[in-house]
């Protein structure tokens, strides 16, 4: 046997395993459905079990058996996925926030699950209001919140001196509408005239109903001059404002500046007093025409949470 042979009979041994087994036999119209250039092709001859490789299975001679295998199988099972790769180097650092003012406008989630922003309302004594407003967007953004209260919302009565010690003073505030009025979003702001600066503010809460009235339990500096003003801080939006023993022409609420004079300014002997138990009032109860020195008067009846009485 030359060494063709010899080569051939290996093959046959080693790959074939006995060619005649069914396991690697094909027949030779089954080897025919293969392309050429994707399956060997060999004739096993009767005696001797080697083998001879053909260009095809039909180029066997009448006593040899055609043998024929694919050179690539089919496609196994996907195989599990790898361990994740190494972590990646860390991204160049951010701008990151240098001051306070650089939080307003970030995104934040209301109270609906809807996506907002942050507003910044800076309060005269080192408070920092935080809210959380429509308008961050990505999502869907909740429905607007109602328009603002108009000026059917009134201060009503002040009490900002006392005789003696002060410290039984309040502001109250009446619906003069015909609908509830809720106070979310409503603050009551107290400002200093000495330089036009809110010194002290009340986040509102509740509803006032129709002909109702809210009392905030506080005392007011006490002027020369002082003043009041109630502002819806979502819009910014002046409600209603007393400025009281002198002008404020020019307060600072937030980042935006007010006039807090309403038409005439009142005159200097309309004051509360701390000599004669009483209180700055509208008179009549719950009376606004725009107008401080039409509408307001001092009286010696003292009225918290209730109608105005005017008494000289």
């Amino acid at each position: 046997m030359n060494g063709t042979r010899k080569l051939v009979a290996a093959v046959a041994a080693g790959v074939l395993a006995a060619a005649a087994g069914s396991a690697l036999a094909l027949s030779g119209s089954a080897a025919a459905q293969q392309e050429e250039n994707e399956a060997v092709h060999a004739c096993k001859h009767p005696n001797g079990g080697w083998v001879r490789l053909v260009q095809s299975a039909g180029s066997c001679r009448p006593r040899e058996q055609a043998v024929s295998w694919n050179v690539t199988g089919p496609a196994g099972p996907e195989g599990p996925a790898g361990p994740a790769g190494p972590k990646g180097d860390p991204g160049a650092p951010g701008a990151g926030l240098t001051k306070l003012g650089d939080l307003e406008g970030i995104a934040c989630t209301m109270d609906g699950g809807g996506a907002g922003k942050v507003e910044l309302d800076f309060a005269g004594d080192d408070t920092v209001l935080f809210r959380c407003v429509p308008g961050g967007g990505g999502g869907t953004e909740p429905p607007p919140p109602p328009p603002p209260p108009g000026p059917d919302l009134v201060l009503n009565e002040v009490d900002y001196d006392q005789v003696g010690a002060d410290g039984d003073g309040f502001v109250e505030l009446k619906n003069t509408g015909t609908t509830p009025i809720d106070l979310a979003g409503i603050a009551l702001v107290f400002v200093d005239g000495a330089d036009g600066e809110e010194y002290r503010r009340f986040a509102l809460t509740g509803t006032v109903e129709p002909g109702g009235y809210h009392v905030v339990a506080a005392d007011p500096q006490n002027g020369a001059p002082d003043g009041l003003a109630l502002v819806d801080t979502a819009g910014g939006t002046l409600i209603d404002a007393l400025s009281y023993e002198g002008p404020i022409t020019s307060a600072t609420i937030g980042t935006r500046t007010y006039n807090l004079v309403e038409g005439t300014l009142l005159p200097a002997n309309v004051a509360d007093s701390n000599t004669v138990a009483g209180s700055l009032s509208r008179i009549p109860d719950g009376r606004d025409t725009d107008d401080a020195a039409s509408d307001w008067q001092f009286t010696r009846t003292l009225t918290r949470g209730a109608e105005n009485v005017a008494t000289p």
